[in-house]
């Protein structure tokens, strides 16, 4: 039971990003604007995604902070979408082997991206919590 806990990080990122893969898959399923080749790109696009969410999404929440304190606080509630919707941009622009083509798209799957990470946060916080 001691191993399991002591790697317990690890494989709440590995959920995370196996989670994030099927995402990827279901949303090239339903929307036609989205190309992925498989299971395997999609699990590339979901690490890409995840590192470059790692080391640029601090400077999009930096860049977007003063303007959500001028918004009162609303903006907050927004900056998770804005930043996967720029990630997903970029990773897009990354992997050959996945493709979004329009812009409905590109909002469309942030936006089922962000409510999969925050279901996904929910589930590991209520879980640590008992």
């Amino acid at each position: 039971m001691r191993v399991i806990w002591r790697n317990l990080p690890f494989m709440h990122t590995l959920l995370h990003i196996v989670a994030l893969a099927a995402t990827v898959l279901a949303i090239a399923r339903f929307l036609p604007d989205v190309q992925v080749r498989g299971f395997g790109t999609a699990l590339v696009v979901s690490i890409v995604f995840s590192v470059l969410n790692f080391f640029l999404g601090w400077v999009i929440h930096a860049v977007l902070f003063v303007p959500a304190l001028l918004t009162l606080g609303l903006l907050f509630f927004f900056i998770p979408f804005i930043v996967n919707t720029a990630m997903l941009w970029l990773t897009d622009k990354l992997i050959s082997a996945f493709e979004i083509r329009t812009l409905r798209a590109l909002l469309t799957s942030a936006a089922v991206i962000t409510v999969v990470n925050w279901l996904f946060y929910a589930a590991v916080h209520s879980h640590r919590l008992r």
